[in-house]
């Protein structure tokens, strides 16, 4: 990045000592200056013509169109694929490849690793929140997710198009069973997290009743079904959330 800022005097390197993911995309938004800001994790490479792509579907944006996310194709290590993987696990791995666009309301998906918003919107909801998104070792997320979320409330539009694309490179601890439930226990962790920050009440699948009563389930058909890593995965979201929760009344009783 040192080197792009010395070959490219557009380019203004800012750095971030403090970790955090959240942190390091705020203090971005407040240096920028343009009507989009556009995130791209560093894991991925854009299209050839995706700054092309990109500026053309900005451009045509309706006033209330506030988000945009796109494609986001995955690649394989060298001598690996994802064809062993099923869909859950594919969830984790920060893929969006439908071949049309739409509205994240009908289900289509958008992702920050290709993340484009307008950044007076952003400002005006309070940018992401800093309880999300990833810190050094930790897998916790949603930033990006809440973030869209509070665009959805306000009234203002989220979609997906697949015009401006880019690879992911998919790291091979990422095809590991270790890495998936590590992951997945942090969604857990994140999806109690969102709900709270947004002031909603929990869902009926996050309420702690249902997640106590669905962990021995859960255990019991990952141990009968070892082969389908779908309840494993299920397994660790819901030692997450669980676990968030706890931690959470007891910071509330300690206060």
């Amino acid at each position: 990045m040192a080197k792009l800022a010395i070959l490219y005097p557009a380019v203004n390197l800012t750095r971030v000592d403090e970790p955090g993911l959240s942190l390091a995309r705020n203090r971005g938004v407040h240096l920028a200056a343009g009507d989009w800001v556009v995130f791209l994790d560093d894991d991925v490479v854009p299209f050839p013509d995706w700054l092309r792509k990109f500026s053309a579907v900005v451009a045509a944006a309706a006033p209330t169109q506030a988000v945009i996310g796109g494609g986001i194709y995955p690649r394989w290590p060298d001598g690996m694929s994802g064809e062993h993987l099923g869909k859950r696990w594919k969830m984790f791995l920060s893929l969006a490849e439908a071949d049309r666009p739409g509205s994240v309301t009908d289900g289509y998906p958008v992702n920050g690793a290709n993340y484009a918003i307008r950044r007076r919107v952003l400002l005006d909801i309070g940018g992401f929140s800093e309880g999300l998104g990833r810190v050094g070792g930790s897998l916790i997320s949603g930033d990006d997710s809440l973030v869209t979320s509070r665009v959805l409330d306000a009234g203002l539009g989220a979609s997906f198009d697949p015009a401006f694309k880019v690879y992911h490179k998919i790291g091979r601890e990422r095809l590991k069973i270790s890495w998936i439930l590590r992951r997945t226990f942090w969604e857990g962790v994140s999806e109690i997290r969102i709900c709270r920050s947004r002031g909603l009440p929990l869902p009926r699948r996050l309420r702690p009743v249902k997640l106590i009563a669905s962990l021995p389930i859960l255990l019991l058909f990952s141990i009968v079904r070892f082969q389908n890593h779908d309840y494993k995965i299920r397994l660790a979201m819901c030692i997450g959330a669980c676990m968030s929760l706890f931690m959470a009344r007891n910071h509330y009783v300690s206060d």
